[in-house]
C-alpha cells in the first residue's frame, strides 16, 4: 500500500491559487485536488491550463479535478473533461446526485445509472476516469448503495473517492473500504468528532483502521481537507501528522 500526501484546494477556499500551491509546497505535500467551485472555473480552459502549469512547475501533481457536476441535474460534463485535461489530470470527481439514496426512486436511479455510463464512456474516449464523491445526501451515503451504484454502472473508469462519513461509525467505514477495495482511487483525509473539525492527530487510531482496510497493493493520494479553524498552523501540523502516518 502506498499513500501519497496531498491537499484538496477547497480546504482554503479564500486563498489564491498561488497561495494554495505555496502552502502545499511548504507542507511537503506532493499533489493538489483542484476545486471547480473555488479555484478552477469550468468555463476558462486558459486559466485551467495556467493552474496546471503552475502546479507542475512547483513540483506538484494535479491529483484530480474536483468538479461539482451532479448526476440527475441536466448538467454538461464536457467542460469538466476539458478542464481536467488542461490541468494535467486524468481524474474527474462528480457527485451522485443531491438526494439521500433512500429518497431516490428506482426510476431516478436507473436514469442516473444511464447518465453515469454515458459520462464514463465519453471520458474513456480521452483516457479519463470518473470518480464519485463519497458523501451524505447522494447515492454514496451508505456502503451498499454506493457499491451497488458503481457496479451497476459497470465501467472500469467509473470508480470513487473515499472519506469518513459522519453517518457511519468506524466499523461501518472500515467495512465500506473493504467492500469497495480497488474501486477507491484517492482518499480525503480529515478528522471530525460530534463537535466538528478536530486536529488530525486525534484521529490516528481511526485512520490506522482505514488504511489497514485498503488492499495491500493499493496506491493513491491521501488529500488533506477540512482543517480545524482553517488556519495555516493547523494545516502544517496536520500535514506533519500525515507524513508520519505514511512514513
Amino acid at each position: 500500500m502506498k499513500l501519497i500526501p496531498g491537499l484538496v484546494s477547497a480546504t482554503f477556499k479564500d486563498r489564491s491559487v498561488e497561495e494554495v500551491i505555496a502552502l502545499a509546497v511548504k507542507a511537503g505535500l506532493k499533489a493538489i485536488e483542484w476545486s471547480e467551485g473555488h479555484h478552477v472555473p469550468v468555463d476558462n480552459i486558459l486559466e485551467a491550463g495556467r493552474i496546471g502549469a503552475l502546479t507542475a512547475i512547483s513540483g506538484l501533481k494535479t491529483a484530480e479535478y474536483g468538479s461539482y457536476y451532479k448526476l440527475g441535474m441536466g448538467m454538461d460534463i464536457e467542460p469538466r473533461l476539458h478542464a481536467a485535461q488542461a490541468l494535467g489530470t486524468n481524474i474527474v470527481r462528480i457527485w451522485a446526485g443531491e438526494k439521500a439514496s433512500s429518497a431516490v426512486s428506482a426510476a431516478e436511479r436507473k436514469e442516473m445509472i444511464d447518465e453515469a455510463r454515458m459520462i464514463a464512456d465519453k471520458a474513456a474516449e480521452s483516457g479519463l476516469t470518473i470518480v464519485l464523491e463519497w458523501h451524505k445526501n447522494t447515492l454514496t451515503d451508505t456502503n451498499d448503495s454506493g457499491l451497488d451504484f458503481i457496479d451497476e454502472v459497470g465501467r472500469d473508469n467509473f470508480r470513487t473517492l473515499w472519506q469518513p462519513s459522519m453517518l457511519m461509525d468506524v466499523p461501518e467505514r472500515v467495512r465500506g473500504i473493504q467492500m469497495l477495495g480497488d474501486r477507491i482511487i484517492n482518499l480525503h483525509v480529515f478528522y471530525w468528532d460530534l463537535t466538528g473539525r478536530r486536529p488530525l492527530s486525534e484521529g490516528q487510531s481511526d485512520w490506522k483502521s482505514y488504511s489497514e482496510a485498503l488492499p495491500e497493493d493499493w496506491e493513491g493520494y491521501a488529500l488533506l481537507e477540512f482543517v480545524k479553524d482553517n488556519t495555516t498552523e493547523q494545516f502544517v501540523e496536520d500535514a506533519s501528522v500525515l507524513h508520519q502516518w505514511i512514513g
